[in-house]
């Protein structure tokens, strides 16, 4: 039991009805979880709202005892629970939520990594090096909540604030001392991580048109605004200065923070980058050396120049955490990231699986892959709907003029009909001079056309989903994960 009180140590508020001071036995968010004796956070939804008279009413009958509200709401006669009015019910949830589960951030080393791309990569990277440091590390983000060797799968790269608070928690009991956390400007917008002060805060880049539309960001602006706002939720940013965003960025900065790249205002510099190929292994990589705060030199297991600015970034954050450049070698040389440049065959042909799923994140991609040096690369891959159409635009064009052969399939519909979305997507392709595609609606047979109509050399990659075991077509969610279905189709095929 806890008293009402204690939860809002962090927030204003004003007392609309009933005592301040009484005990409530738990916090609920969901109408339908909610049970007697609780505390509930009204919450004004796009498509429900739970200051509905209906809903307040159920809730009554339940026995819920106290109600934080942003809207007036009306207790059914006989109700004597306590109204509780603040001026976001999303802010003041986190918030109490924070207080509910004991402020396990406060245990932790914090550590937000924002960004258009680049994020999920950043994140792991950084997790390897302190691990090899000898820090115990927890990540949450688009690969799920990590921690103690067990994957937790998540519905949003940054989880709500309840299953935040949650995770953190039982991260904290489990003696992890850090926590590398992807936060998205939406989640930063829709206050998930309110109440956590990070001890650092990581900015990648910025990229135009990208989460942009009606589900998401009202404009570039508002999408810019709310990536800083990540950084000043930290005691220390860092922030790629080569971004070519940097100069309008850096004004809504209002925390201090230091800066990496290649520029010579970088405390943390990368230069002579050059790319390598291990013939032995058939692994291509990527040589760079540092300068500034750390001069030396390293190896990254990864293709793609981007590479290097997602390593570095992990680089500074875990020089201020006091980790020797040596165990950061190690850990750079030996990365593998699940449904980031995933090889998960490599046999006559080889196949690959990412999460690429939009224009600019293809592009690199695809160029990233030509460094394997196959004799052909084959790009499957589908685009999201009721998302913007820029990156079916831009998906297109990177398949368009940097595949060999594209096979255009479903990805993540949500409403939308494939249909409409492949005219999107060949719009992008016919930007090429002569786009070499096909489109097979049924995700897996598309797959499986790639996997049965192989040639040797071939590099086949499958765009769009990733890591994630799901797919969505008009509001329904299917199981189905692209890695493992090249697997089993590989083993009907006698090559696993």
């Amino acid at each position: 039991m806890m008293k009402i009180s204690e939860l809002l140590k962090k927030i204003p508020y004003e007392i609309i009805a009933g005592p301040e001071d009484r005990d409530i036995s738990g916090v609920f968010r969901d109408n339908r979880k909610a049970e007697e004796g609780g505390l509930f956070i009204c919450t004004s939804g796009t498509r429900f709202d739970t200051h509905d008279p209906e809903v307040i009413s159920g809730l009554a009958e339940k026995g819920i005892k106290a109600f934080v509200t942003e809207k007036d709401i009306v207790l059914p006669e006989g109700c004597d629970a306590t109204v509780i009015r603040v001026r976001n019910t999303r802010e003041a949830g986190a918030c109490i939520y924070c207080e509910l589960y004991g402020n396990p951030a406060e245990e932790m080393t914090m550590i937000a990594v924002t960004g258009s791309k680049g994020k999920t990569t950043t994140t792991h990277m950084l997790a390897s090096i302190l691990e090899k440091g000898g820090h115990q590390v927890g990540t949450i983000g688009t690969n799920g909540a990590i921690f103690s060797g067990t994957v937790h799968d998540l519905a949003n790269t940054t989880p709500d604030y309840d299953e935040t608070q949650m995770y953190l928690r039982t991260m904290a009991d489990e003696g992890v001392d850090t926590c590398v956390f992807e936060v998205s400007s939406q989640g930063m917008k829709y206050h998930r991580v309110d109440g956590i002060r990070f001890d650092y805060g990581i900015f990648m880049n910025l990229q135009e048109g990208d989460h942009i539309g009606p589900n998401e960001h009202e404009s570039f602006e508002d999408y810019m605004y709310w990536k800083a706002e990540v950084l000043n939720h930290s005691r220390l940013g860092f922030i790629h200065r080569d971004d070519e965003f940097y100069d309008d960025f850096i004004k809504l900065v209002k925390v201090p923070y230091e800066l990496f790249g290649s520029d010579e205002r970088s405390l943390y510099r990368a230069f002579d980058i050059e790319k390598t190929f291990d013939e032995e292994e058939d692994q291509p990589g990527i040589s760079f050396r540092t300068a500034g705060k750390i001069e030396d030199s390293f190896w990254l297991n990864l293709p793609g120049d981007f590479n290097v600015w997602n390593a570095l970034a992990a680089i500074a954050v875990a020089d201020h955490m006091g980790v020797q450049p040596e165990d950061m070698k190690k850990a750079l040389a030996d990365i593998h990231i699940k449904g980031r440049d995933d090889i998960v065959y490599k046999g006559k042909f080889s196949v690959c699986v990412d999460f690429a799923h939009n224009g600019a994140s293809a592009w690199h991609h695809l160029s990233a892959l030509r460094e394997y040096r196959p004799k052909r690369l084959v790009c499957v891959f589908g685009a999201d709907g009721n998302r913007s159409k820029g990156r079916r635009y831009g998906m297109g064009e990177a398949a368009g003029k940097l595949a060999d052969f594209s096979i255009v399939t479903s990805g993540h519909n949500r409403w939308e009909t494939f249909e409409a979305i492949l005219e999107d997507i060949k719009a992008g392709l016919h930007k090429a001079e002569n786009p070499n595609y096909i489109a097979i609606k049924n995700r897996r047979e598309a797959i499986r056309y790639a996997l049965e109509n192989a040639q040797e050399g071939d590099l086949i990659t499958i765009l769009g989903l990733g890591h994630e075991n799901w797919q969505e077509e008009m509001g329904v969610k299917y199981v189905h994960s692209d890695t493992d279905y090249v697997k089993e189709v590989l083993k009907e095929l006698g090559l696993l």
